[in-house]
């Protein structure tokens, strides 16, 4: 039994009935199993799915690679992606909750794996901690170059920012200097990297990002306690 079987929580996810809230013991079962959990989060349309789908075909080994997909249609993309990698979970619905996290990973053993990747649609709103180690912000070209700015929250609470869709560029007006000013005066620790999920461009760069903060992870819960670890502890 783990960690995750051991702890339930109540329906409201906090600690009314004296249990810790969902997010910390999803942060806890993820920091004694040695494995780290990316939130990957942007507006309907910015390519999540697609980075997702590339990254899983070029990581070394996409079957220690759990999925899980938040969306009010999550079945069909669990579904896409559920061949590339060794889990996908689902949650229909729109907004993520820590509470729902915590039940998707119940279903996992954590032991056999290295990292969650958690899909969710989302950026304006309060971000919830799900008990995730660090948050990129997905944008894709086709969303302009005001869209850093519009998102300022989300950029100030990310690691990565990625720009999806580069092959788009001949095609359509961006000013990528705009989105880059715009990121670097909101969270100048956040690391930007510009992908395109079609053509293969730019993922090398983000999947050594993946690999750099998974190592750095590690090391860090060699040095403190293991329950020190706190989301978005990793930037750069």
């Amino acid at each position: 039994m783990t960690l995750l079987d051991s702890q339930p929580v109540d329906s409201a996810g906090d600690d009314r009935v004296g249990r810790p809230p969902a997010a910390a013991l999803i942060r806890t079962a993820l920091t004694q199993a040695r494995v780290l959990a990316i939130r990957i989060i942007g507006h309907p349309g910015s390519g999540k799915t697609e980075l997702i789908e590339s990254t899983l075909k070029r990581m070394p080994a996409p079957m220690r690679i759990a999925v899980i997909v938040i969306n009010p249609a999550s079945s069909r993309d669990a579904q896409r992606l559920k061949p590339l990698c060794g889990y996908v979970g689902h949650i229909d619905a729109a907004v993520p909750d820590a509470v729902q996290v915590w039940r998707a990973m119940s279903d996992l053993q954590l032991d056999h794996f290295d990292t969650v990747l958690i899909e969710a649609a989302g950026g304006f709103a309060p971000l919830q901690d799900l008990g995730q180690d660090a948050t990129v912000a997905v944008f894709s070209i086709g969303g302009g170059d005001d869209k850093a700015a519009e998102y300022h929250a989300l950029i100030n609470r990310s690691s990565a920012v990625l720009l999806t869709k580069i092959d788009l560029r001949p095609l359509i007006k961006f000013d990528e200097q705009v989105f880059r000013n715009d990121v670097r005066a909101i969270n100048s620790a956040a690391e930007v990297f510009e992908v395109s999920s079609v053509l293969g461009a730019g993922m090398p760069d983000w999947i050594n990002w993946l690999e750099r903060t998974r190592a750095a992870k590690l090391q860090s819960r060699s040095r403190i306690g293991p329950t020190d670890w706190t989301p978005d502890k990793f930037i750069g």
